[in-house]
């Protein structure tokens, strides 16, 4: 079987694997969903709480204005947002003991950005979700922390804020789990290039060959480290194209090398074929790596930071504000003395969060040819 046909069958391409287009409409269409949520959140809050615009005198043509005007945040800002937590998932992994291997952390952050796709920061905000993203991922990927020297490193953080998220981060997931990585794939790749030099098959890399070859291959997993964790390239591009598009960004002669070599390994009419289909994503895939700036370097993007944080403060869902809460709501009800009167409290509420959030295991499954 070929390589690109076993990643075919992986969840990761066949669930969480868009075009530019199509994952721009799903953005929209979970900002636009989300928004409308808050507002009708922040309109039933203030009933209860029996604010109608600081006076029981508006009138209600006032109070409904009031609550449309809610300034939600646009597509571009939880994407930053998101972002932002990703960010915080790679330094609490980092100030972990021992910290958490990279590959871990760049699940969890995928993990994050999944779950976005889904829900938006208005829902559920990063902070909410992040902790339990990463210590999700330990479990996934089999790295073993106890929970409580996991939450010992995080100031302010109980066993609950870690755990009460984690079935909606699932749902969110789509119960998928898996997440292919290229750091693999870079490994592998500068193998086969020290041994190329070896055997004298790769050469006009200069004096000192190899060294080069370290360096880009240092550089790479630099940009693996980075702006791949911050961009959609895990939802646009395969593995492979990602950790070729890495390799390009840092020793781009090198990287055209090593493909020309790979090409004159096949057929003239294939091997145009697929230089004229590759070359282009990588191409597209080194672009969009190139175009990530860091939150912590750029002061204007620190300050808009700020702004956004201050706009999502206005605009969470109030319903959703203590997710710990309502975990330990969920579990007084399922614990009801009257089991009949319980079942059916509890399946109003499935019925309510099903019209609410849509379908939380996504559409009809594909079939798949054997």
């Amino acid at each position: 079987m070929h390589e690109d046909d076993i990643y075919r069958t992986s969840t990761q391409y066949r669930v969480w694997s868009y075009t530019p287009s199509g994952l721009e409409s799903l953005r929209s269409t979970t900002n636009a969903h989300a928004a409308e949520k808050v507002r009708a959140a922040i309109k039933r809050t203030r009933i209860s709480q029996g604010i109608q615009n600081g006076g029981e005198n508006n009138s209600a043509t006032d109070r409904k204005t009031d609550d449309d005007n809610v300034k939600c945040l646009t597509v571009e800002e939880e994407l930053k947002i998101v972002r932002w937590g990703c960010g915080k998932i790679m330094e609490i992994g980092e100030i972990m003991e021992p910290p958490i291997p990279i590959e871990i952390r760049a699940t969890a952050t995928q993990y994050l950005q999944r779950f976005y796709l889904t829900y938006s920061p208005m829902d559920y905000h990063p902070r909410q979700i992040m902790t339990s993203a990463l210590f999700l991922a330990t479990k996934s990927d089999h790295f073993y922390i106890p929970l409580s020297h996991f939450i010992s490193k995080l100031p302010n953080t109980g066993e609950d804020d870690v755990k009460a998220p984690e079935f909606t981060l699932m749902q969110g997931l789509r119960f998928t789990l898996d997440v292919r990585h290229p750091f693999k794939g870079l490994e592998g790749g500068v193998m086969e290039m020290l041994a190329l030099v070896q055997e004298g098959m790769l050469k006009n890399l200069g004096a000192e060959p190899k060294r080069r070859i370290g360096k880009a291959a240092d550089k790479a997993f630099s940009t693996l480290k980075g702006p791949v964790q911050m961009t959609d390239s895990y939802f646009l591009y395969t593995p492979g194209q990602i950790w070729l598009a890495a390799l390009m960004i840092a020793d781009k002669e090198l990287a055209t090398t090593y493909l020309d070599l790979k090409f004159r390994a096949l057929d003239s009419s294939e091997a145009d074929t697929l230089r004229k289909k590759l070359l282009p994503i990588l191409t597209s895939c080194s672009t969009l790596l190139l175009s990530y700036k860091s939150q912590d370097d750029d002061p204007t993007e620190r300050k808009e930071m700020k702004r956004i944080g201050r706009k999502l403060h206005l605009c969470q869902n109030p319903e959703r504000l203590n997710i710990v809460e309502m975990n330990r709501s969920q579990k007084r009800d399922s614990d009801d003395p009257d089991p009949e009167k319980a079942e059916k409290k509890r399946r109003k509420m499935e019925g309510k969060n099903l019209k609410n959030d849509g379908d939380v295991f996504g559409g009809a499954l594909k079939d798949v040819e054997r």
